[in-house]
């Protein structure tokens, strides 16, 4: 695998090294080297099951890889997960929005998972809504919004808490192409915020 290395090592953050993962017989994921630098985006490409998810879980150190290891922001994401789930923003492929809650209530839960005031959790809401543009949505019922607003929803939730480091498994899937570019307009306006 050929990797584009950072040009200082303090610009790493996520150094991923020879990442294995076997269930059973079937080697998912062979050797995988990574390095990610402040503000990049990075992607991986791949047929259905080429074992894009398996590496992101490993990554973020929600399944343990059979060989390897995975540093984010210099901690290892297995020896110190904790250190690593403040530091990180994950939107799974199929993210787990609570439905019969509102937008507010969805991203008032995900914001009492992590370490934040009242006051930091109530202005960090109204940031991300307005970033994603669900402003005049807060309270409509989460169940309600069409599947793009969701992808937005979803992408609020994994940026509620500030999060360093921000990994989206198959963030565009099913939605249409409008919201689909407005996505990644985000995404690289907060890639030119700093966030990697």
């Amino acid at each position: 695998m050929v990797e584009k290395m950072p040009v200082d090592e303090s610009d790493v953050v996520l150094r991923a090294r020879g990442l294995i993962k076997d269930f059973g017989d079937l080697r998912a994921v062979d050797g995988v080297d990574l390095t990610i630098g402040w503000g990049e985006i990075y992607g991986f490409l791949g047929p259905n099951g080429a074992g894009k998810s398996t590496t992101v879980r490993m990554l973020i150190g929600l399944l343990q890889p059979t060989a390897g290891s995975v540093e984010i922001l210099g901690y290892d994401v297995f020896g110190d997960p904790f250190l690593v789930k403040d530091r990180i923003g994950y939107m799974p492929q199929h993210f787990s929005l609570y439905n019969d809650l509102t937008v507010m209530e969805n991203l008032r839960f995900y914001s009492g998972l992590y370490d934040m005031t009242d006051k930091s959790i109530g202005e960090r809401i109204d940031e991300v809504l307005e970033m994603v543009e669900l402003n005049n949505f807060r309270e409509h019922i989460t169940g309600n919004l069409s599947g793009g607003m969701k992808q937005k929803l979803a992408l609020a939730c994994a940026l509620v808490h500030s999060p360093e480091f921000l990994i989206l498994d198959e963030p565009t899937a099913g939605i249409d192409p409008l919201t689909r570019r407005r996505l990644w307009e985000y995404l690289y306006e907060i890639g030119s915020e700093g966030i990697a």
